[in-house]
């Protein structure tokens, strides 16, 4: 999250945001997650501080508005919806890590595959793990990310196993953990890291094939909802509301079809996204 705060001020939040911070329990791990090297109850307080500043910016706005075309409701609501507005911009802001570490996630596992399919044709051809490392800390993406970091932590001094394992710590992934213990315990036990990488890729890209294929059956009932919501209700809906005019003295005009149309924009852009949302991260071959 960008800092639109003033350190100056921001500290006048802190003591609040100790209290707020069961309210986010795993915000620790989600900006590890998230590549964020914040301190956790600074995060917090800057989200605390950049509620408030936008929710009483909003809520001044529409109170502003009603006193311009001398609307008391319209100004009472302004005011009323400052509680409203600032616990709910506070949690979207609190919990942005969150979802921004999932967002990570995702394109790790999208490319994982590609880069441990990298190191094992290194590794069969005599090259050592930590030299097929920095080899795949390019060109794939977040996870050439994550190696990249495993390497400058080598180079500083840590043990290849304590490496990964600090790796592990840091991501959310349940298929880059499992990748990695698994490397960690070919190195402990001294087995072949050829046979490990071997494995890892083969099932990985089974695991991908079939969220493909799980997506693809996901897909019908999506279709099905779209057509009845977006294409035949509409459809049968205006041709009603037409018929009925003709016996019952419907508000009909203009901005009732604009109305229409809005609504449906909405629908198929919340449609979209939901889709979009379901699509599995899977990189073509």
């Amino acid at each position: 999250m960008d800092t639109t705060v003033s350190e100056k001020y921001l500290k006048y939040f802190l003591p609040a945001a100790e209290k707020l911070k069961p309210a986010v329990p795993s915000i620790e791990k989600d900006l590890r997650g998230a590549r964020m090297d914040e301190d956790p109850d600074t995060y917090i307080a800057n989200a605390l501080a950049r509620a408030l500043q936008i929710g009483v910016s909003l809520a001044a706005s529409i109170g502003f508005a009603g006193y311009i075309i001398d609307q008391v409701f319209i100004m009472k609501l302004g005011i009323g919806l400052l509680p409203l507005f600032t616990p709910l911009l506070f949690l979207t802001f609190a919990y942005q890590p969150k979802v921004k570490a999932k967002r990570v996630s995702r394109q790790l596992e999208k490319n994982l595959p590609y880069a441990l399919r990298h190191m094992l044709i290194e590794v069969s051809s005599g090259i050592s793990l930590y030299e097929a490392m920095v080899d795949a800390s390019y060109d794939y993406g977040e996870a050439s990310s994550e190696f990249n970091r495993i390497v400058s932590d080598i180079q500083g001094g840590k043990s290849q196993i304590k490496a990964l394992e600090d790796s592990i710590a840091r991501n959310p992934s349940i298929m880059y953990r499992r990748a990695m213990w698994q490397m960690i315990n070919a190195l402990k036990s001294g087995a072949d890291l050829t046979d490990t990488l071997d494995s890892l890729v083969d099932t990985m890209v089974e695991e991908q094939k079939l969220e493909v294929e799980k997506y693809g059956e996901d897909l019908n009932p999506f279709i099905l909802m779209y057509l009845m919501l977006a294409v035949i209700f509409p459809s049968l809906g205006v041709t009603l509301m037409i018929v009925m005019s003709s016996f019952v003295e419907l508000p009909l005009n203009q901005m009732t079809f604009y109305g229409i149309l809005g609504g449906l924009a909405l629908f198929q852009a919340f449609f979209l996204n939901l889709v979009k949302s379901k699509r599995p991260e899977v990189k073509a071959a």
